[in-house]
């Protein structure tokens, strides 16, 4: 176990690396002024930021044999975890007023709407599983592992997009594939370790779920559900 816990910790760490990286042109480098942020963005990323230090350091704990301190420091999870499930809905709602507010174009506003209900619905997810197995280690493990993969696309994909001039369908993709491939590697090192997979095999297909949902932005049937989703919600 000592092996997965480094292991795991070395991966978070790459995961919050990246994710500065992705946000460094947009947000990072605008400090202290912050001219195009609003409060909603900084309660956000403060939350989002604060959750993926947790990632770094619960697995640090457990590979440093500190299991009381990592239980302690955990609950704070009950707590994160719900705020965060609100922000990602605050900044949907407010990604979405916000293109309305500068005219895009209805149906680039429909199509990032696949951004920001797929990061809400599959964090929910994801921690409330973890939670509901936060007594069974491998099952709460692979879901918090599979949160902090959920940053990938935000913080990896702003990276690509704005470092090599890549569009934002590509930018998105590529990280919908390394998130994909992250999730096989997990499900692939239960199956041959022999241990149970039903907590990676489940991230998985939700993973493929996830991807589809961005393939198929431009769809009549995004479109359609999309705009529905936003005469409801926001």
């Amino acid at each position: 176990m000592q092996k997965t816990f480094r292991n795991t910790t070395i991966l978070m760490v790459l995961i919050f690396l990246g994710t500065q990286w992705g946000f460094y042109s947009t947000y990072t480098s605008q400090f202290p002024t912050f001219e195009n942020a609003t409060p909603t963005i900084h309660v956000h990323g403060a939350l989002l930021m604060t959750w993926l230090v947790l990632l770094v350091l619960q697995p640090a704990l457990l590979y440093m044999g500190r299991p009381k301190l990592h239980r302690s420091i955990g609950k704070v999870s009950w707590v994160l975890g719900p705020a965060i499930i609100i922000s990602l809905y605050l900044i949907g709602r407010h990604g979405y007023w916000r293109a309305m507010e500068f005219d895009v174009p209805m149906h680039d506003a429909l199509t990032l709407i696949a951004l920001d209900s797929r990061g809400l619905i599959c964090f929910t997810i994801f921690w409330t599983m973890a939670m509901v197995y936060r007594k069974k280690s491998q099952y709460h493990m692979r879901y918090m592992i599979a949160t902090g993969l959920l940053a990938i696309g935000p913080g990896i994909g702003r990276g690509i997009l704005f470092s090599f001039d890549a569009s934002l369908g590509m930018a998105m993709t590529i990280s919908d594939l390394l998130v994909l491939l992250i999730a096989g590697i997990l499900l692939f090192i239960d199956i041959t370790g022999k241990k149970s997979n039903r907590a990676s095999l489940t991230i998985f297909l939700i993973f493929i779920i996830y991807m589809s949902l961005w393939q198929i932005r431009d769809t009549v049937l995004w479109q359609s559900f999309a705009q529905h989703y936003a005469n409801i919600f926001y």
